[in-house]
């Protein structure tokens, strides 16, 4: 039978907040996904990178789209105390310029970034919905009021122009793209726009209102917060 997003599982939390085995097993699949077959190979297992484990990923919050026990997608939310993908291509100095040209203060700007779905799986819509999950996690757990919302997004996937039809991201206009030798990709820089939101607002109130425990489980889309646990932790660990 062919999978639906409606029969998709959800899992949030935050990285230093659960066992280690999750988090290894979300970033095993994110260096899968990231090595495609060998167009990375930075995230091979031979790799320097292999693993894609940083102290950010500690310090971030993660949304996971799951089936079966399955990870088909993930997303990652880098509070602003940490270092983004953006200050890691950018370097400080052309990051600071970047703020200023967007007139934000470091410590109030959000990346969402590691947007990674498996490439059967893209066709389901899963990227939007990723990027809708952690919007509503930023406006609820974040309190997105207070934080600018950036993005890192690649071109080789066509992963920026992605992120500008389905989602609120707009360009950041003088900030030239810029090639990323890890990702062997050139990297461009976007940033979300404040609601009232025009793309994803259903998604987004969704996710919002299961974020903020306002969605009993009898809810019909199996859309929840991630439980930490032995049990849930082994589940995804073996998906990995």
């Amino acid at each position: 039978m062919e999978l639906r997003k409606e029969d998709l599982e959800w899992y949030w939390f935050k990285g230093n907040e659960v066992l280690g085995a999750l988090l290894q097993s979300v970033c095993l699949f994110r260096s899968q996904v990231l090595f495609d077959r060998g167009f990375r190979q930075d995230f091979s297992e031979d790799g320097r990178l292999f693993g894609d484990v940083t102290y950010a990923d500690f310090e971030s919050y993660h949304v996971v789209a799951a089936s079966a026990g399955r990870i088909l997608g993930t997303v990652r939310v880098t509070p602003p105390h940490v270092e983004n993908v953006a200050r890691s291509v950018l370097g400080a100095a052309e990051y600071k310029a970047l703020l200023e040209k967007i007139e934000v203060r470091r410590d109030r700007c959000l990346e969402i970034n590691r947007l990674m779905i498996v490439a059967g799986f893209r066709k389901l819509g899963l990227g939007r919905t990723l990027i809708y999950a952690a919007v509503a996690l930023i406006e609820t757990v974040m309190n997105r009021k207070d934080f600018a919302i950036l993005a890192s997004a690649g071109n080789c996937t066509k992963q920026a122009d992605f992120c500008l039809k389905y989602t609120d991201y707009e360009r950041i206009a003088g900030v030239p793209n810029r090639f990323e030798s890890a990702f062997n990709d050139e990297v461009t820089f976007l940033l979300y726009k404040n609601p009232p939101y025009e793309k994803g607002r259903e998604d987004i109130e969704r996710f919002r209102a299961i974020f903020a425990g306002e969605i009993a489980r009898a809810e019909p889309i199996p859309y929840r917060a991630f439980t930490i646990g032995e049990n849930q932790a082994n589940a995804i660990r073996r998906a990995a």
